[in-house]
């Protein structure tokens, strides 16, 4: 940000994601879950001065997607969506010629919408929301005209939401209702860490890799509160979730073509977070290799930028033990991404 040329640039993108969720285990049941979504974003920076620029943006650094199972030989129905959107406030500064520092405000929304039916229980519906804060730092250094190295970190923030949970009940002399409850959902957040190093080789061509640290092992149990129970009042449970640490790591290039025509590549490579223990239905994490390709189309002050990305998950088992006898379970997760964005700058 405190190195761009232009004085204002705002550029606004979306992307569908069609995301497969595959399970299957050895008696021969196999399913599958396709459940298609969209994710838009915003951003805009703006040159307050010669050495300090202003920024803006709004998009989902976390659980942006869910799942959806509906099998009645399973006895299995279930839907499930979680979406963590940031509205981050940025500044960035221009020490010297070589050096550039940013802050920034994470002011994360979150939302949980959960619909599944239980066994001996019935359909147990779930729609709560909330907020969480985080601090974030940036420094960027430029040893020549050829050579960016970029370093960015992101604190945790300690989420909570709240809202109803709708649960079915039988209770003697009342008879069977629904019980509408308040509830409440609490988790954290990791630390993020991001190195980042692009290259010229030319004019028309730039080389850039970058590793990003996450410390999910913060997100070690999920709290979840039922209040004011019938004959019962507030009941909490915990969830473990014991997730792991984990790098992804990526290397891509840009090649312009002409003056107004761009062509990009890449490739990432990240490792599950999930442990085999909390591996399940609405959690399915696996190794993953991402594949991306985008054009860009520049004209004055207009640039349109398309990116396609297929991220090929690697199948996982869990064994687990049913009346005595080990049944292997699989997970498989593969995600197509097609994304589009337009930039006004001046």
């Amino acid at each position: 940000m405190a190195f761009q040329q232009k004085n204002f640039a705002l550029s606004i993108n979306g992307f569908n994601i069609w995301p497969t969720h595959e399970y299957s285990d050895s008696l021969g049941y196999n399913l599958q879950s396709k459940s298609t979504f969209s994710l838009p974003q915003i951003f805009f920076t703006f040159k307050a001065s010669e050495r300090l620029t202003l920024g803006f943006g709004a998009y989902a650094p976390y659980a942006g997607g869910g799942v959806e199972w509906n099998d009645s030989s399973l006895g299995l129905h279930l839907k499930s969506y979680m979406g963590i959107i940031s509205l981050t406030p940025t500044l960035a500064y221009q020490v010297n010629e070589k050096i550039s520092i940013g802050f920034n405000l994470n002011l994360y929304r979150g939302i949980i919408e959960d619909t599944r039916t239980l066994q001996n229980i019935g359909t147990v519906k779930t729609e709560e929301n909330g907020s969480a804060l985080s601090l974030g730092f940036g420094l960027m250094l430029r040893p020549n005209e050829k050579l960016r190295i970029g370093l960015g970190v992101r604190g945790p923030a300690e989420m909570k939401l709240s809202g109803k949970t709708t649960v079915p009940m039988e209770i003697p002399v009342l008879g069977s209702f629904e019980a509408n409850l308040s509830s409440e959902t609490q988790f954290n957040l990791p630390w993020d860490f991001n190195l980042g190093l692009s290259y010229k080789l030319s004019e028309k061509f730039l080389l850039s890799t970058s590793v990003q640290y996450t410390m999910w092992s913060a997100l070690d149990n999920i709290e979840k509160t039922l209040k004011n129970i019938p004959l019962l009042g507030d009941q909490k449970t915990i969830e473990p979730m014991n997730f792991k640490n984990i790098l992804i790591w990526s290397v891509g290039a840009e090649y312009w073509v002409s003056p107004i025509l761009a062509l990009r590549g890449g490739i990432a490579m990240d490792r599950w977070a999930t442990p085999e223990e909390t591996l399940d239905f609405v959690n399915i994490d696996v190794d993953k290799i991402t594949l991306l390709g985008g054009i860009g189309y520049r004209s004055g002050r207009i640039q349109i930028d398309f990116v396609y990305a297929n991220a090929m998950g690697k199948e996982r088992q869990k064994v687990e033990t049913v009346l005595g006898l080990p049944i292997t379970e699989r997970y498989n997760l593969n995600t197509m991404i097609l994304g589009i964005g337009i930039t006004f700058s001046y």
